[in-house]
């Protein structure tokens, strides 16, 4: 479920910090899930990691836990 109230990428009201969250992106993932993600991943990418990069990532892991958790056998 995407949250309508995101606006585009790189909008931002005066005084207010940008915001690292892609449009589109599901409302369980959060600024400060995307930026942990890239502080405990950059080490090991040689080029920079986007937003748009690690909320791949995310949804990703997302998806191999809930395969895992679900018990059924392949």
């Amino acid at each position: 479920m995407a949250r309508s109230n995101r606006k585009k990428d790189c909008e931002v009201t005066e005084g207010a910090r940008p915001s690292i969250v892609p449009a589109g992106t599901p409302d369980w993932i959060t600024a400060e899930l995307i930026e942990q993600t890239i502080r405990v991943w950059q080490p090991y990418y040689p080029a920079m990691l986007t937003p748009e990069e690690v909320v791949t990532m995310i949804q990703a892991v997302g998806r191999l836990y809930q395969a895992l958790s679900s018990g059924s056998s392949p």
